[in-house]
C-alpha cells in the first residue's frame, strides 16, 4: 500500500528542489544554455558554487520534453513556459532575488516574474535532456549507456531499463560539446528521488545531467503502485 502521506514524505526527503519562475519571452535560439547560465549566475553567483545546482534550459510546447531536438534553430515559448532552477532547499529564499529581473540572452529579453517551489515527483520514469559525453569523447550508444550505469552504480543507484537518444551538440564557452538525451525507466521510488537529487555527469549549470519526470501515464498518475 502506498498512501499519499508516504509519497509526500519521500518527496520531502530530497536535498534539492526546483524553483519555477513565470517569464515573458517569445523565442530563443535552441542552443541558449550557456548564455542563459551566464546571465543568471551574474545575479545568483552562488548557483555556480554547487555542482548539483542547475539551470534547466527553456523548451517550447513542441519540444517533446527534450527527447527529440527541435528541427528549427529557434524555439517559441508560450505563456506557460517556466524558467526553472534546481537548488538546495536551504537556498529557496535567495532564489527570490531573480524575481522581477530582466535577462538579455542572445539578443532576446527574458522578463522574470514570480516564482513557486516545485517538489520532485516520485515517478518511475525519468528523462535527462542532455548528458555530456565523458571528456567529450565520441561514444556509441553502448559505451554511453555503460558509462551511465557505472556512474550511477557508484552512487548505489541500480538501473533496470535505460535508452539514449542520438548524439547532439551544445555550445559551452564557444566550444561545441557532444552528448545525448537519456531516459531511465522502472526506477524504485527511492532511486527516483535520489536520481533527481544528484543527476548524472557534469554541467548542471548549463542544463546538463538534470533529470525530469518523463511524459508518460506513470508520471501523470504520480507513480501508482503495481
Amino acid at each position: 500500500m502506498w498512501t499519499k502521506n508516504e509519497k509526500e514524505s519521500l518527496s520531502k526527503s530530497s536535498k534539492m528542489i526546483d524553483v519555477a519562475y513565470r517569464i515573458n519571452c517569445k523565442a530563443l535560439p535552441f542552443d541558449h544554455a550557456y548564455e542563459l547560465s551566464k546571465e543568471i549566475t551574474k545575479l545568483l553567483p552562488w548557483l555556480a558554487e554547487d555542482k548539483l545546482s542547475g539551470i534547466h534550459t527553456l523548451h517550447g510546447p513542441d519540444s517533446g520534453n527534450g527527447w527529440m531536438r527541435a528541427e528549427d534553430e529557434e524555439i517559441f515559448l508560450s505563456q506557460r513556459t517556466r524558467l526553472i532552477i534546481r537548488i538546495p532547499k536551504e537556498k529557496i529564499g535567495l532564489a527570490k532575488q531573480l524575481e522581477n529581473q530582466t535577462l538579455e540572452v542572445l539578443g532576446n529579453k527574458i522578463k522574470i516574474g514570480k516564482s513557486n517551489v516545485k517538489p520532485f515527483l516520485v515517478v518511475r520514469d525519468l528523462i535527462c535532456r542532455f548528458v555530456l559525453n565523458h571528456e567529450d569523447k565520441s561514444e556509441d550508444e553502448n559505451e554511453f549507456l555503460n558509462k551511465m550505469i557505472n556512474d550511477l552504480n557508484s552512487f548505489e543507484i541500480s538501473i533496470k531499463k535505460a535508452i539514449c537518444g542520438k548524439t547532439k551538440s551544445l555550445t559551452i564557452g564557444g566550444k561545441k560539446k557532444s552528448g545525448r538525451s537519456l531516459m531511465v525507466a522502472d526506477l524504485s521510488k527511492e532511486n527516483s528521488v535520489r536520481l533527481q537529487d544528484i543527476g548524472v555527469g557534469e554541467g548542471r549549470i548549463f542544463g546538463c545531467g538534470i533529470f525530469l519526470p518523463h511524459k508518460s501515464i506513470d508520471a501523470v498518475d504520480n507513480f501508482k503502485e503495481d
